[in-house]
């Protein structure tokens, strides 16, 4: 079965939304620390994170904000999707249990380039919002043999 790619620059819209939530278990967080090396104790040591302001454990900023490439590369645009530019601001931690729903929307589309602008919210299952990001990508384009069909 072959893969279709995700939206063209020229099928994207202003406005256009797409969303994903997750809870954060002890998988995610120790698989996380892994793959990526950060075995900061705040997130993967209770009796640490017991002694911080936080009293308990949080999630690495990093997975958290990880789940905007989620959505970016599996749903708007989808498969064939780069990211360009990515920043995030963290307003909140995320407990370790805590279920966030990430919604990214696009704010600016430039056919020309071949780009659109994107802003994303976090919150978690109170309400709060947690993290804010935003961010410039390069949507999938047709392979040559299929443009201008």
């Amino acid at each position: 079965m072959k893969a279709r790619i995700g939206k063209t620059v020229s099928e994207l819209n202003v406005g256009d939304k797409a969303y994903f939530a997750k809870t954060l278990t002890e998988s995610d967080m120790m698989l996380f620390a892994g793959v990526t090396g950060d075995h900061n104790q705040l997130p993967v040591n209770e009796e640490f994170a017991k002694k911080t302001v936080f009293k308990q454990r949080i999630a690495h900023g990093m997975l958290t904000a990880g789940f905007i490439t989620t959505i970016l590369g599996m749903k708007l645009p989808g498969f064939g999707t780069s990211i360009n530019r990515l920043g995030v601001r963290f307003l909140a931690p995320v407990f370790l249990g805590d279920t966030i729903e990430i919604c990214v929307e696009l704010t600016a589309i430039d056919v020309a380039a071949n780009r659109a602008e994107f802003k994303a919210t976090t919150i978690n299952q109170h309400g709060k919002t947690v993290l804010e990001g935003s961010g410039t990508i390069t949507p999938p384009s047709l392979p040559a043999e299929q443009q201008g069909e």
